[in-house]
């Protein structure tokens, strides 16, 4: 990937920190500092590489955005304090002389320490997310601000007398009589600093309040004013300066902004850097880890064999070769968990999506894993799962309407359901996250499409119940409603001419004429629901018999209508594929006679490893508003309770109905 000119340039200042650090570690080796001054030096270092790395982010990012490039300087002047006054007291205390310009070093260690904690803490906090001002209103801040840095630099750099942190030589740009006038500077120059401080914390109260409840303004706020509070309170407290164990829980504390601005960075995709943080942070712990194992061999060599002997620095350079490659790909990992979760690695999230799919007990509950494992893989705020544009699973609160993604879920070309991912504060999914959505659709669609069968499962085996609860009442009826009342109409004839057969014979036969024309009736009744239960033509003329009666039924009394039946040579069928058959062909055969206005009407009953039946007519089709009838719903009924399926294929010419039915009823 290219990087641009800016992004080279803002890498630059860490670089020199580092480069700096690197040559303060050296000094201090050769020399070690006074007791007092280990406290201040040594928790300057983490300051550098936190400011200089997090203002390198952004600027390489937004070239001009003014918190980065005064990042930058807070880093750059934090690592000078450490070398600088390292050098001033190599060459001005412990060997004087040793080392060229130490004087004029000596004076810029003086006051360099301004430029670090109170720009960082002041106008550092007034500019953050954005790099400007809350409003006009705050640019007296801002000037109050560097007021109180300018005075406590005016107050060092000039005082007459011995220099800040070395007493044995004189200022050389101190000003004679100006000592009560410099020491006056550096004392309104510290209240004014922790002024600037408590308007800066009050500027991010501020942000807080305007960007309103749950937005993502106010997650990316909410750490840094917490932490920018925490070190305003600790400036306020009696003794914050301490030494030794309290000097280092007071930078811990001050490291809390570059902390909270990162956490800002990485969780809340502020500036929208994630490769160039992910870049950063790998590489910026190789080069801490490098320069450790560097300086720690030459340290222990220096103490055993000499501070000047070659073997050290070699062993040294081949230890901290050995640790980088190894190290690179142990950072890279731990760095991608931090920044995307189990979305560091693409293929490693799709395995871990399979491993909960395939320890699910039951298909239902595969739904759960899908969204649960996809909200951890993208650290989602919310992910669902709809099937026919109902929801049927979620993990997290899904917004309403606006705010998320849509991705369908495809398997073997076929639609199966879609997933909505909500991200935190609606925006939309970068490239990595949407390359690893696909990936994990993938993985999800086969889950998804096994719910959906056992939903449709159960839904057909409650129909086939519903239908069949429906017939048994049908016949009931007809048999308690219609049957019955005639039968017991006949046996009451029956005993009504058996008594007037002495006394009245020819009423007698009458009326047993009557009872004759009802038994007649039940008959037909009982051949009538026979029929609706299962054709008799079946019976007595098997399934190609059967459709040629039904042909010649329909075409009788259409001269000009030729219907040709072709279903010869099946296999023994059972009763419910034959039924089904058999109905689904007369029916299409009764819309093609009635609706039509064809021809020709061919029925084909084949076989082709399943059961093919085909009805063909060449009239006018259908039209492409009309809706779906109770006859061909039927016809899709039928089929589908036996396993089957059914199309109808319709032109200008002719419509073509076909249902393919397994051989043996499931």
């Amino acid at each position: 990937m290219a990087v641009s000119r800016p992004a080279r340039a803002a890498w630059v200042v860490p670089a020199t920190c580092v480069a700096l650090l690197g040559g303060f570690a050296l000094l201090i080796s050769r020399q070690p500092l006074p007791s007092s001054a280990n406290p201040e030096n040594l928790s300057g270092l983490p300051m550098s590489l936190a400011f200089s790395v997090v203002g390198a982010v952004i600027v390489s990012h937004q070239p001009r955005h003014w918190l980065g490039l005064l990042f930058l300087g807070v880093g750059l002047a934090s690592a000078l304090t450490l070398f600088l006054f390292s050098y001033a007291y190599v060459g001005l205390q412990a060997s004087p002389g040793s080392l060229p310009g130490a004087i004029a070093v000596g004076w810029v260690s003086s006051w360099i320490w301004a430029l670090t904690f109170s720009p960082a803490f002041t106008l550092g906090v007034l500019l953050f997310p954005d790099g400007r001002l809350p409003g006009p209103r705050w640019r007296w801040a801002a000037a109050l601000s560097v007021t109180g840095i300018g005075l406590n630099i005016l107050g060092a750099a000039f005082a007459p007398g011995p220099l800040d942190g070395f007493p044995a030589r004189q200022n050389p740009l101190g000003i004679p009589g100006a000592g009560p006038v410099a020491h006056a500077l550096g004392n309104v120059g510290f209240p004014i600093t922790v002024l600037g401080m408590g308007l800066a914390v009050a500027s991010q109260v501020v942000r807080w309040r305007v960007a309103g409840p749950g937005s993502v303004a106010r997650r990316q706020i909410s750490l840094v004013a917490l932490a920018a509070g925490s070190v305003f309170v600790l400036v306020l407290l009696p003794g914050s300066a301490g030494a030794g164990a309290a000097y280092y829980v007071d930078f811990s504390v001050m490291l809390l902004v570059p902390a909270a601005i990162g956490v800002a960075i990485v969780r809340h995709r502020l500036y929208d850097i994630d490769v160039t943080l992910n870049r950063s942070l790998v590489y910026g712990g190789l080069t801490a880890a490098v320069l450790l194992v560097y300086a720690s061999v030459v340290a222990v060599a220096g103490q055993v064999g000499g501070s000047d002997s070659p073997l050290a620095a070699g062993v040294a350079a081949a230890l901290a070769a050995v640790v980088l490659l190894p190290l690179r790909g142990r950072l890279q990992r731990g760095v991608d968990r931090l920044m995307y979760g189990e979305g560091g690695d693409p293929y490693q999230a799709a395995s871990r999506l399979a491993d909960r799919l395939s320890a699910v007990g039951a298909p239902g509950e595969a739904l759960d894993a899908v969204v649960d494992g996809v909200r951890r893989a993208l650290r989602a705020t919310a992910v669902g799962v709809t099937i026919d544009g109902e929801l049927v699973a979620t993990s997290g609160e899904l917004p309403a309407g606006t705010g998320r993604e849509h991705m369908p879920l495809v398997h073997q070309g076929v639609k199966v359901g879609e997933l909505l991912v909500a991200v935190p504060g609606g925006r939309e999914l970068d490239q990595r996250r949407r390359a690893l959505l696909t990936e994990l659709g993938r993985q999800a669609a086969p889950a998804v499409l096994a719910a959906r069968l056992v939903d449709d499962v159960q839904a057909s085996r409650a129909a086939l119940v519903s239908t069949r609860e429906e017939e048994r009442r049908r016949v009931r009826r007809d048999l308690h409603d219609g049957l019955g009342p005639t039968l017991a109409g006949v046996a009451l004839g029956i005993d009504v001419a058996l008594g007037k057969l002495d006394v009245d014979p020819d009423g007698a036969l009458a009326m047993l004429k009557d009872v004759k024309e009802e038994a007649n009736a039940a008959v037909t009744e009982v051949r009538r629901i026979a029929y609706a239960l299962r054709p008799p033509a079946l019976d007595e003329l098997g399934l190609d018999g059967a459709l040629r009666r039904a042909a010649d039924q329909a075409g009788r009394g259409r001269g000009d209508l030729v219907i040709g039946v072709r279903a010869g040579g099946l296999p023994a069928l059972d009763a419910a594929t034959e039924v089904a058959a058999y109905r689904i062909a007369v029916e299409a055969l009764t819309n093609a006679v009635r609706h039509a206005r064809a021809s020709r009407i061919e029925i084909c009953v084949g076989v082709d490893g399943r059961l093919v039946v085909e009805v063909r007519d060449d009239g006018r089709g259908l039209a492409e508003s009309a809706a779906t009838g109770v006859g061909i719903a039927g016809m899709h009924e039928r089929a589908a309770e036996l396993g089957g399926g059914l199309t109808v294929e319709s032109g200008p010419t002719g419509t073509t109905v076909r249902a393919v039915l397994p051989l043996a009823a499931r």
